[in-house]
């Protein structure tokens, strides 16, 4: 890890993020990190997790925000409108991961392994860490990283990566948080409902 941290401000990621294991931040704040667009960097939050860094769009620069959805949150521990601890990190590939499936049943065999391994191509992980893979359109299936190869730091999938899927009883009965980014197209509607319910 480099010696360079920013501290941002957590916003809402937009629905198209979401998933993605990006975060977006103010150009701006690229040169403060020392970091270019698709760099890894480390999010800090009571926990630690990594992402690829992306620009906000123009509408968004100059409040000193980093938009993470809820699954990068989740990983980091940490909420809207918290301090974030952002700082570049290195990174390895990772020889070897094991997932075990949160969201979905009736993966079976080497063939749905493969499939999943290719959909998660390049997403920047570390041990604990729940995952999103896009199947066939819009359906997702959500894993949790039990191990990896190297056991520490951040890693990267890469096409060389062996994937095993571990299914575990009980598994599909796990309760799934669901962020309000994760319901894409209807920004009018939940900003209502968010208001309805801080009132």
């Amino acid at each position: 890890m480099t010696n360079k941290k920013i501290v941002l401000k957590v916003a809402e990621a937009r629905s198209r993020d979401v998933g993605r294991g990006i975060v977006r931040m103010d150009p701006k704040d690229f040169e403060g990190l020392g970091c270019e667009v698709g760099d890894v960097v480390g999010i800090f939050g009571k926990r630690m997790t990594a992402a690829k860094v992306m620009p906000t769009y123009t509408e968004d620069r100059n409040k000193g925000i980093i938009q993470i959805d809820g699954i990068i949150r989740e990983n980091a521990q940490i909420g809207l409108d918290e301090k974030a601890s952002i700082e570049k990190v290195v990174y390895e590939p990772a020889r070897k991961i094991t997932l075990s499936p949160i969201t979905i049943s009736g993966l079976r065999g080497e063939k749905d392994t493969r499939y999943i391994g290719r959909l998660l191509e390049g997403l920047p992980l570390v041990v604990g860490d729940r995952v999103r893979a896009t199947l066939f359109g819009s359906k997702s299936c959500d894993f949790k990283i039990l191990s990896t190869t190297p056991k520490e730091g951040v890693l990267i999938i890469q096409p060389t990566t062996v994937i095993r899927i571990e299914l575990k009883e009980g598994e599909q009965k796990r309760r799934l948080k669901i962020s309000y980014e994760d319901i894409g197209g209807l920004g009018k509607q939940i900003q209502r409902i968010r208001e309805m319910i801080e009132l």
